[in-house]
Order: C-alpha cells, then sequence, then structure tokens
C-alpha cells in the first residue's frame, strides 16, 4: 500500500479490498469488479494532488457500496468446497491436488464440478475460467428456455442463435442477424433481472436502437423494467 492509503473498505455488504494500480495515462479512473476496488492512478498525479483524487474515489467506492447493500444474490466463490448457486442448480466446486502435469477438469452428476491441479503452482486464474466455461455451457439450455418463452409470449421473432459471454461493460447483446448474447455473471442476479436482460435483447430484434419506441417494446413486456434497470445501475458491478 503507498502513502498509507487504506486497504480495504468495510461495509455490510461486506469487505472490499482496495487496489492501487499505477496508470500512464494522465487520467484516473475508479473501478470496483470482483470483490474489490481498482484505483488506477496517473503516474502524473502526485503529492497533494494524488492524495485528493484516491480521497474523491473512495468517498464514490463507499457511497457506491452502501448503496448495493440488501443486494440479493451471493458473488461467486471459485475457491474449493464453494457452492456456486444460480437460478435452476447448486454446483459444488472440489479442487485436489495431485501428481500431474497439466490441469485437470471433470463435471460429474451434473452438479459436481471437478478441478484437478498439478501439486505445485498458482492456477487460480485458470480453474475460475474452467469453471465458468463449464458452467456456461450446462446453463446454455436454461438460457434458451428463457429466452423461447419470452419471445413466445411477447414478440414471436426469429433469431439465430444465443450463448453467454464473459461481459465486463455490458449485460447482454445482440446483433443485426439475430445472435443474443447474455453476460455470464447475470447467472448471479435475481431472476427477474436476468429475464429482463433477455426481453432488452429481443426487443432489439425490432427496434435496433434505444428510442422511445424501442422502450415501449420493452415495457410491454416487462412492466416493471426501470426497477431492474435501476438494479443493474445501482448494483450490477457487484457481480463483477
Amino acid at each position: 500500500m503507498e502513502n498509507n492509503y487504506p486497504g480495504k473498505i468495510l461495509t455490510d455488504a461486506g469487505e472490499f479490498l482496495i487496489e492501487y494500480v499505477d496508470a500512464a495515462k494522465r487520467t484516473s479512473s475508479v473501478r470496483i469488479r470482483d470483490g474489490k476496488v481498482v484505483l488506477r492512478l496517473s503516474r502524473y498525479a502526485r503529492g497533494r494532488d494524488r492524495d485528493e483524487i484516491v480521497a474523491k474515489f473512495l468517498k464514490w467506492a463507499v457511497k457506491k457500496l452502501k448503496g448495493a447493500q440488501g443486494a440479493i444474490f451471493k458473488f461467486p466463490n471459485y475457491e474449493d468446497g464453494a457452492r456456486l448457486c444460480v437460478h435452476n442448480k447448486v454446483y459444488e466446486l472440489s479442487i485436489v491436488r495431485e501428481d500431474r502435469k497439466n490441469v485437470g477438469f471433470a463435471f460429474r452428476e451434473g452438479v459436481l464440478l471437478e478441478v484437478k491441479l498439478p501439486l505445485v503452482g498458482d492456477f487460480s486464474s485458470k480453474i475460475r475460467g474452467l469453471v465458468e466455461k463449464c458452467m456456461m455451457e450446462d446453463q446454455l439450455g436454461y438460457l434458451e428456455e428463457v429466452l423461447e418463452e419470452l419471445n413466445s409470449l411477447y414478440f414471436r421473432n426469429d433469431y439465430q442463435c444465443a450463448g453467454f459471454r464473459r461481459y465486463k461493460s455490458r449485460f447482454g447483446s445482440c446483433t443485426r442477424d439475430g445472435r443474443i448474447s447474455i453476460a455470464y455473471r447475470l447467472l448471479f442476479a435475481p431472476r427477474e433481472v436476468f429475464r429482463y436482460v433477455c426481453i432488452h435483447e429481443l426487443a432489439h430484434l425490432i427496434e435496433f436502437n434505444h428510442s422511445q419506441d424501442f422502450w415501449k417494446i420493452v415495457e410491454g413486456a416487462c412492466p416493471d423494467y426501470k426497477i431492474q434497470n435501476k438494479w443493474l445501475r445501482d448494483k450490477g458491478f457487484m457481480l463483477g
């Protein structure tokens, strides 16, 4: 930690570590991602200017985290023994070390995600990637089921395909040729938020914009869409 800046923020929503990163840019930024508050501080900001930037960013982060209190979801934990709870299933994660050269992976009985690692080495980033890939494949049927239900009820339009993506800065997308993608992290959001994003992307099959006509289409299928949209603005960052 530099200049005795705080190393974590404590709120009723939990403990959030603070990471300070030197940035080559002339501007500084702050983001909350994967359970951490990340401050990217311009190398050109020094002394009192740097202190003021840090104080402003931390004040923003505390306010943002307080606003997320009461969010009814649990940030996914990718450690041994973790239970990953999504809308229709609870996955159990087992991580074992054994005498092997490469990372191994198995999906057992539809709920047990078993990751086998070499005896030595840090594979934390690979663990998360493997587990997410497996869950996205396993949850594809659920996504297609939700989209088919909503499309049949409110839209009745054709789309080409659907899938999950590891989006960081968005929650979904729809291309002009009807390819719908939904952020994997929404599996950990409330069910009604997940369904709203699906409706949002299906509505783009009719209006490929965010005009008033588009929002009228969304409202016809999801009358409380403003509530779900607000949840995403205020608490969506907690999903990672």
